[in-house]
């Protein structure tokens, strides 16, 4: 096992044990997962870093919610939320896409849209969508599920067997839908396994990385970064995305379609 894939798998008990316990101090985790005070240290810096808890002294404890942070919801729950915007986000990223192109999609319900909208197209489809499954897609998409861990909250695979699978393909595209979509921020989501994933997908991409966001995601922080703004390369929206956003991010060299 690399000490990428350790540090990783700390990483997760780190933060799923503050999920539980709201704090945790260095020693107790030193004690929970068989390591130094030293690496235990160093694991709370880096996720401090990057917003995923808030050191302290002796510990951490969780990132209390700031206004348009988005909390985590069952896959069932977001599946009717914006049906129309999605549908019509799903259709217009559908149309950037070209015959016998490889592209990485990441789970979600806009994503199962944009999978939908596809019909008619010769592409292969590199997913940790787990309700990509058992929907009935147009034959000619030919489906790569990647493995892992099953989350049934998001019907998602994450961890290292799918981060594995991902480094070892190239896509001609990266598809990613999101918890949020944030100027300063970039493209959040809440669940650390899914983050890294998405990380995945970006860095082995040849072309664009495109996000599929309706209205109600733009501005919105969910709790870990899956992505930089500068990393993003076309956002499809719905008409109901404010101006001010859309010019923002165009002044960026975003492309922006709202439909």
């Amino acid at each position: 096992m690399s000490t990428g894939t350790i540090a990783y798998n700390r990483h997760v008990q780190i933060l799923d044990t503050l999920k539980q316990q709201g704090s945790v101090r260095v020693d107790e985790l030193s004690d929970m997962l068989d390591v130094s005070v030293v690496t235990i240290r160093r694991d709370l810096d880096y996720l401090d870093e990057r917003g995923y808890l808030l050191r302290t002294h002796g510990g951490a404890s969780v990132v209390k919610s700031q206004p348009n942070t988005t909390p985590e919801r069952n896959y069932s729950e977001k599946d009717v939320d914006n049906t129309g915007e999605k549908q019509r986000i799903a259709q217009k990223a559908a149309e950037l896409i070209a015959e016998d192109e490889i592209i990485f999609t990441n789970s979600g319900s806009t994503i199962m849209f944009f999978l939908r909208a596809l019909r008619g197209k010769k592409v292969r489809v590199i997913t940790n969508n787990a309700a990509a499954i058992d929907s009935q897609l147009d034959p000619f998409i030919e489906v790569m599920i990647l493995g892992g861990e099953y989350r049934g909250q998001s019907r998602s695979f994450v961890g290292e067997f799918a981060i594995n699978a991902i480094r070892n393909i190239y896509s001609s595209h990266t598809i990613l839908g999101t918890n949020g979509l944030s100027i300063e921020r970039g493209l959040t989501t809440t669940v650390y396994q899914e983050c890294a994933v998405n990380h995945a997908m970006i860095d082995n991409t040849k072309g664009k990385v495109i996000v599929l966001a309706d209205y109600s995601k733009m501005g919105k922080v969910a709790n870990f970064v899956s992505s930089s703004i500068d990393q993003v390369h076309v956002v499809v929206t719905d008409d109901k995305c404010p101006e001010s956003f859309r010019r923002e991010l165009e002044a960026l060299g975003i492309t922006v379609y709202a439909v």
